[in-house]
């Protein structure tokens, strides 16, 4: 599956204002895990002659390199169309792919129906309740959210979620980041209250499984710092903001997406701090960050 490691606000699209949210590539499904999945679910597998593309398509968007990622992409989902036909599952993953680094670039139109097409052939591949179905609405929504079509957003997010604890259990990573993607909707959309419990709820999930270090635990301390930035609890905000920086510097490259919202995330919490404290410095909160 392709939870964009999909890592969840992957970008948080950049009509959205807000950071980045997680597509289903980064945080759990990166093309080099589907071959063990397919085989714990007995998939017959056959010769792939995209999964070394796939690779080093995924090995280039994790540097940045996104222009470079999405012509490997688009190879791979040429090649595995001739081979399988337009209907395969593996064509459904690149084309999730495709549309992952697509919608990194902002190129929602050309994104949208990829996701939609994947999204349509993976539930007849696999059924409507596969995990993998899960990681495309979950996508989906990430989309959809970005463009401020919020009611459709938060439909696929619940029926991922609801999915996700089926198919994982109610305490897998997966889990925790289809709720961070929620509390980004419900930020957006003023329901305050229920954004900080699913932050919160996210957060604490991933603390005692994945540790206090791990990339998706601080990207998620980020967020829940941007939060509380917005609703005026800056001296909450800050050792959030602070750790989540320094953890994120160490475990992903300096040019991710998750180091450049963790970065944005801790300069303006300590202007705001700063402001508070009766300084000059003042930001306001960007409308673009991306995934």
């Amino acid at each position: 599956m392709t939870d964009l490691f999909a890592f969840g606000r992957l970008w948080r699209g950049a009509s959205a204002g807000f950071g980045p949210f997680t597509t289903e590539s980064k945080m759990m499904s990166k093309s080099t895990q589907k071959t063990s999945r397919l085989k714990a679910q007995r998939i017959p597998r056959p010769h792939d002659p995209g999964q070394s593309m796939m690779e080093r398509a995924d090995a280039l968007r994790g540097r940045g390199r996104l222009r470079a990622s999405e012509a490997l992409y688009r190879r791979a989902l040429d090649l595995r169309q001739q081979v399988f036909g337009p209907s395969h599952h593996l064509v459904a993953h690149s084309m999730n792919f495709l549309a992952n680094v697509l919608y990194d670039q902002d190129r929602f139109k050309e994104a949208e129906p990829l996701y939609r097409d994947s999204l349509t052939i993976r539930k007849k591949a696999f059924g409507r309740d596969h995990r993998d179905v899960a990681a495309s609405l979950s996508n989906l929504a990430n989309l959809l959210q970005g463009t401020k079509r919020y009611s459709e957003a938060e439909r696929l997010y619940r029926q991922s979620l609801k999915l996700r604890k089926k198919a994982y259990g109610p305490r897998h990573p997966n889990v925790a980041m289809c709720m961070m993607n929620m509390a980004i909707l419900m930020q957006a959309t003023g329901r305050n209250a229920r954004a900080e419990a699913l932050f919160e709820g996210a957060l604490r999930l991933l603390r005692s499984r994945l540790g206090a270090v791990h990339e998706r635990t601080a990207y998620t301390e980020s967020n829940l710092a941007d939060f509380l930035i917005t609703t005026g609890r800056t001296e909450e905000a800050l050792p959030l903001a602070e750790h989540a920086r320094k953890s994120l510097r160490a475990a992903v490259p300096a040019g991710h997406k998750f180091n450049r919202w963790a970065r944005e995330v801790l300069k303006r919490t300590k202007a705001k701090s700063a402001s508070a404290g009766g300084g000059t410095a003042r930001l306001t909160r960007t409308n673009k960050t991306k995934k």
